[in-house]
């Protein structure tokens, strides 16, 4: 069985040219598919069409492309983080909750792949390459924990088990990817509503 569904790599704007950004989308692809261990530098130089010594020209290691990769992963869900907080009411948390799930859902589902191997091959980095993402990733879970405890301050949510639920929230997101297939009728936008509501439903009081 697939670990993930076949789509296309695809990265945001602004990450690569060239050369460059072939591998980062072809070590994407294979990252993804069949893991970052079984996945070999000669195996991406074959995908990209270049021979293998010639990916060394562009990354240091195949180490250093997921990094890379798993860099470009938080830091664009980091960014659409903080562009949401500040089209927010900052006296509005549940506006807040709701729309920092949509924003996450959408992140996840509009690159699929990108986000499969920021969250499921990041722990194959070295403390030193993991860094940088993992100061972002610290950084995006306080503006989304932040929300919710603004909402419990006000009487707004429920403080029994807020972490629990705020965690609970955010698999939902990480897991969208491996099963979402969007269709005419039921889009990403679609699924970024749904889990919105539903993240609203858990936090309220019962």
């Amino acid at each position: 069985m697939a670990r993930v569904r076949a789509v296309e790599p695809v990265l945001p704007p602004g990450n690569g040219t060239g050369t460059e950004l072939r591998i980062l989308l072809e070590s994407l692809r294979l990252f993804a598919h069949q893991g970052y261990p079984a996945t070999s530098t000669r195996q991406i130089a074959a995908a990209v069409g270049i021979r293998a010594p010639s990916i060394y020209e562009h990354f240091p290691s195949k180490e250093h492309i997921l990094a890379r990769l798993v860099l470009i992963g938080h830091r664009d869900l980091h960014a659409a983080f903080e562009r949401t907080l500040s089209a927010c009411d900052p006296d509005d948390p549940v506006a807040q909750v709701r729309e920092l799930t949509r924003t996450h859902v959408l992140t996840h589902v509009t690159h699929p792949l990108l986000a499969i191997v920021t969250n499921d091959e990041m722990h194959h980095l070295s403390p030193e390459l993991a860094a940088e993402a993992l100061e972002l990733r610290r950084r995006s879970e306080v503006m989304a924990t932040g929300a919710g405890a603004r909402g419990v301050a006000a009487g707004l949510f429920a403080p029994t088990d807020a972490v629990v639920t705020a965690a609970a929230i955010a698999s939902m997101g990480v897991r969208a990817p491996y099963w979402f297939v969007p269709t005419d009728d039921y889009g990403p936008a679609d699924l970024a509503d749904s889990y919105a509501n539903l993240a609203v439903r858990m936090l309220r009081p019962s």
